[in-house]
């Protein structure tokens, strides 16, 4: 479910027309006079939606100050179109970023030039040189819109959406209290309302008993016991797709920079594989923050493919989540997921350890099954061009 985004305006003679869209060459004429009808047909300022065929156009109408249009205002359209229908989340999220980019043209008086690029013979050379130049900014406006929707509305992949359960502390520790055995509901019900008072417990049984985390049992008339059915773990394990694309591209990796990456990985995990069970459990807790924070979480998913210079990080994130990278970086790198080198004079990001999410039977149950089972890998996300 990829958007395409659009901008219409309103031509003085001509009518409402989409000035511009992105992905270019995706919006075909149709699916382009249907927004320009869309537009002709609203009358009020604000957010709305729109199906039609398996279509659904979320839209938000505007009026900018113009010093060139009659009534001086230019009347636009911001549209981020979808092939299928959307759930009210998502919703909410375009509403949200249609808000933003009607708040950054408002921040530039002067955006209303790039309007007239059709136009640009009709007008003498200063004036030339401010449509060019307020053109090329919408059009950037209109593609980081693109980006911020894109990452906003993509479908979560399986370890994000276990992640982003397990990243809050009233479920993480209700999940390992229960991975050492059924416990009686009422033992179970106090124990939580001592360590989170402000919480519902109810709402949190209904929550795990439908993500199909627990079971809860009734034993004769009265004993109800909650059972863990499955239990999730987030473990750090070497960056092999990392060793194995440098393996697999010799041309591109040279070995000097090979020989001060693999050291760091070795050391790291020489210390890891002797943290005590207290110190993996806050650290697992530490992972699932991680891939449940979308911006951390991409970051991540990049690396996964491999090293990448620092100078071209901003290039591979959106550009609402450039002014997070630094913060990402740090925390990464805090946290020994990532590392820096330095070489030939360029800096270089790697992972120095990968994220894995796991969920097994409980090891109570584990040794009452016939055979070993093995923990099941979470999917992760596959950034564009993998």
């Amino acid at each position: 479910m990829k958007p395409i985004v659009a901008l219409s305006y309103f031509h003085r003679k001509i009518g409402p027309l989409v000035f511009y869209s992105y992905p270019e060459d995706m919006l075909d004429e149709q699916l382009s006079a249907r927004i320009a009808n869309i537009m002709d047909q609203t009358v009020s300022e604000g957010f709305f939606t729109h199906s039609f065929e398996k279509n659904n156009s979320n839209n938000y109408y505007f009026e900018i100050h113009s010093d060139w249009a009659r009534g001086n205002k230019e009347m636009l359209m911001v549209s981020i179109i979808f092939d299928q229908q959307i759930n009210s989340e998502i919703e909410q999220s375009v509403s949200v970023l249609c808000t933003e980019f009607l708040e950054k043209l408002l921040s530039n008086e002067e955006i209303y030039t790039a309007f007239y690029i059709n136009d640009i013979n009709n007008f003498d050379e200063p004036d030339k040189d401010l449509i060019y130049k307020n053109n090329s900014l919408i059009k950037l406006w209109v593609k980081e819109l693109y980006w911020a929707a894109l990452e906003d509305t993509r479908e979560k992949s399986e370890e994000e959406k276990i992640a982003t359960l397990l990243n809050k502390k009233f479920v993480f520790l209700t999940l390992k209290k229960l991975s050492k055995g059924p416990i009686a509901i009422d033992g179970l019900r106090e124990w939580y309302n001592d360590t989170f008072p402000k919480l519902d417990f109810k709402e949190l049984m209904d929550t795990l008993v439908s993500k199909q985390f627990i079971f809860i049992n009734q034993i004769g008339i009265v004993e109800k016991y909650v059972l863990l059915l499955k239990e999730v773990n987030a473990e750090r394990i070497p960056p092999d797709s990392v060793i194995e694309y440098i393996d697999e591209n010799p041309d591109l990796i040279e070995l000097e920079l090979i020989d001060l990456f693999l050291p760091k990985v070795q050391e790291y995990f020489s210390i890891y594989e002797i943290k005590s069970k207290e110190e993996l459990e806050e650290d697992s807790f530490t992972l699932f923050q991680i891939v449940s924070d979308p911006k951390k979480y991409n970051l991540l998913s990049e690396l996964r493919s491999g090293l990448i210079s620092k100078d071209k990080l901003p290039k591979i994130v959106s550009k609402r989540a450039l002014d997070h990278l630094n913060s990402s970086l740090s925390f990464l790198k805090k946290h020994d997921v990532i590392e820096e080198l330095k070489y030939k004079n360029e800096r270089y990001v790697f992972l120095k350890t990968n994220i894995q999410i796991t969920t097994a039977f409980p090891e109570y149950l584990r040794k009452s099954l016939p055979k070993e089972s093995k923990p099941v890998i979470a999917k992760k996300y596959k950034p564009k061009g993998d």
